[in-house]
């Protein structure tokens, strides 16, 4: 199985043999963020220096769903568009390990030798310098070096990344975007914070207001914070400008937290269509309005601000 010509394996049994002599970065990438990237193109680095593949490691789920599932963080990406990320950074192929009972109980020792060089070959493994692996994070970057010197294969510890003073990390971006500061979030990312979803069915306020909006589920991925935004939208092969709601309307009385887009340009029932979501800007709180007429009048200003961001961003 591929994605974006990248080769993907599932289980051990598929990938070994298939990439032999592979310089490995491991981790959960959760974000794929700027740290992230600095460890995949030093992977792809040395993997040009040795002549074999790159290759991600990395895990179906975070860690701590099966460790500590109600301490669990949202995800700030899917795993399939941490996959696509991955891949247009140039890696070969990827292995996406089953984080499970089995997984976890692998002491660091068990998890390097039948991982990394039975079934994996691996001539270097690159990870960021706070990895930790095998049972109960036991495993840190000096013990999978020594290993490595034992088991013949070099490790390179990649420091953490600084963006405007402030250390990278995927820990960071999901408080960010709890404040709801997208802008901060995607320079951290290196690209917008985005919502992959299909259309589901809302209410149909929204059309009758004359800004008809498309309603979308994250799923496991953060939403950010209760507020409008101005975003971007892909659905159908078309793009352009969404501004986007998120929290309970509170202009009709208390109900459930929603995400709806209106998408400028986009007409049509577009239920059941995968949609995906970039956020670009944070526009301000919701609100609650005394009347709908107040209501419209600020979607018209919501909308007009989202459409000069859009622009403003198709022309850098």
């Amino acid at each position: 199985m591929s994605q974006s010509g990248m080769r993907r394996y599932d289980n051990l049994d598929d990938i070994k043999g298939r990439e032999p002599d592979c310089v490995a970065a491991v981790g959960n990438f959760d974000g794929v963020h700027l740290g992230h990237q600095e460890i995949f193109a030093r992977t792809l680095s040395s993997a040009r220096k040795h002549g074999g593949p790159s290759l991600a490691v990395t895990f179906n789920v975070h860690p701590a769903r099966e460790l500590r599932p109600h301490k669990a963080p949202g995800s700030i990406m899917s795993l399939e568009d941490r996959l696509r990320v991955i891949a247009d950074l140039g890696v070969s192929a990827a292995l996406v390990l089953p984080f499970n009972g089995g997984m976890a109980s692998l002491t660091p020792e068990d998890f390097v030798r039948e991982i990394l060089v039975n079934a994996l070959g691996v001539v270097e493994v690159v990870a960021g310098e706070g990895w930790r692996f095998g049972k109960d994070r036991t495993g840190d970057m000096d013990l999978l070096a020594a290993l490595g010197d034992e088991m013949s294969f070099r490790v390179q510890k990649v420091r953490s990344v600084s963006c405007e003073g402030l250390a990278v990390s995927s820990t960071r971006i999901r408080e960010t975007l709890g404040k709801g500061d997208v802008d901060l979030a995607r320079r951290l990312l290196g690209r917008p914070h985005l919502i992959r979803s299909n259309v589901i069915h809302g209410e149909g306020r929204g059309q009758r207001l004359g800004f008809p909006t498309v309603n979308i589920t994250a799923g496991d991925v953060i939403t950010p914070s209760r507020g409008v935004y101005a975003a971007s939208f892909s659905c159908q092969g078309k793009a352009g400008p969404a501004a986007v709601n998120i929290g309970n309307r509170p202009t009709f009385g208390p109900g459930p937290t929603a995400v709806e887009a209106h998408l400028v340009g986009m007409e049509g029932d577009l239920y059941g269509e995968e949609i995906v979501i970039r956020f670009l800007a944070r526009l301000r709180d919701e609100l609650s309005f005394p009347d709908e007429a107040s209501l419209r009048k600020q979607i018209e200003r919501d909308v007009e601000k989202t459409r000069e961001i859009y622009a403003r961003e198709a022309d850098d």
